[in-house]
């Protein structure tokens, strides 16, 4: 691992030495293969959801004026193996933050990451929820399960797939 003086290797630090160890594209295992494409065929999903209801463009507008929930701290909340997935889905981990004193992975569209934590796909502030209706919430919070099923089962057959490697 990345040792730095006496400091712990970041979470960050930690998805990189994976991909340099296993690879920065989706490893050549048939289930796993299928269990990305299905996952990414689901944020497809959860994304165009969000941007059909207005939601993605009103999150993104908030993170650039007060960080809101696109708080520093969360990005505490992502682990080595979901960021690992996120580089196997091409988000740039490793970009300083764009607004100063919010969360690293907030853009100026929006989340810079491909698989968000669920924390960042399930809360919606009231003003948000108001703006979306409760019809488009409950699409939305529908395909947003499925997503992060599918990116739980992702997660642990690829924990599982690095596991039998190291062996």
């Amino acid at each position: 691992m990345i040792e730095i003086g006496n400091s712990r290797p970041t979470q960050i630090e930690k998805a990189l030495e994976l991909a340099a160890r296993f690879g920065w594209t989706v490893p050549a295992d048939a289930a796993l293969e299928d269990l990305f494409g299905r996952f990414r065929d689901l944020i497809d999903e959860t994304d165009a959801a969000m941007k059909d209801s207005g939601a993605a463009a009103a999150c993104a507008a908030c993170a650039s004026a007060t960080g809101s929930c696109c708080f520093p701290e969360m990005e505490q909340g992502y682990g080595a193996l979901s960021l690992y997935v996120n580089l196997l889905m091409g988000s740039d981990i490793s970009a300083a933050a764009y607004f100063p004193g919010g969360c690293r992975f907030a853009g100026e569209h929006g989340c810079r990451l491909k698989a968000r934590h669920s924390f960042c796909l399930n809360y919606f502030c009231p003003g948000l929820k108001e703006s979306i209706g409760r019809a488009g919430l409950e699409e939305i919070l529908r395909s947003i399960g499925r997503q992060l099923l599918a990116g739980w089962e992702l997660e642990r057959a690829l924990a599982r797939w690095t596991a039998d490697w190291r062996k």
